[in-house]
């Protein structure tokens, strides 16, 4: 059963856990199958938690340095490494990133494709809707 289906649960929201619920005409066990109405039941229908449904966050890349230079001296790393990488200079449209023991020239959309901040964020700009 959907989050739809679930009475009590509006539109954008999900059920993230709950002992029973009445939809009016049966009770509904957690998988929204219908169970024995008890006295027990009528106790426990009260416990449906709900949340809201958040968007994953969409990023693009930084459009050029200034745009950058206010998460100047985060930490970044290689996208799916635990090492620790930095920005060690900017250019107008890309940045100088040192990794390990070498330093690498990449425009921004290489830096957005290959890096993240150490937070586990793109290495870009958020874009809110």
């Amino acid at each position: 059963m959907s989050n739809n289906q679930i009475p009590g649960v509006p539109e954008g929201w999900e059920a993230v856990s709950f002992d029973y619920v009445s939809d009016g005409e049966h009770w509904l066990d957690k998988d929204g199958d219908p169970i024995q109405h008890t006295s027990s039941v009528r106790t426990q229908c009260k416990r449906l938690i709900i949340r809201k449904i958040e968007k994953p966050a969409r990023y693009r890349p930084f459009a050029n340095a200034e745009e950058y230079l206010p998460h100047w001296g985060k930490p970044i790393h290689t996208k799916g490494s635990h090492g620790f990488d930095s920005v060690v200079s900017t250019r107008k449209l890309g940045v100088y990133i040192a990794t390990g023991t070498a330093t690498r020239e990449v425009s921004m959309k290489e830096a957005f494709r290959d890096f993240e901040f150490a937070d586990g964020t793109p290495f870009g700009v958020r874009i809110d809707e």
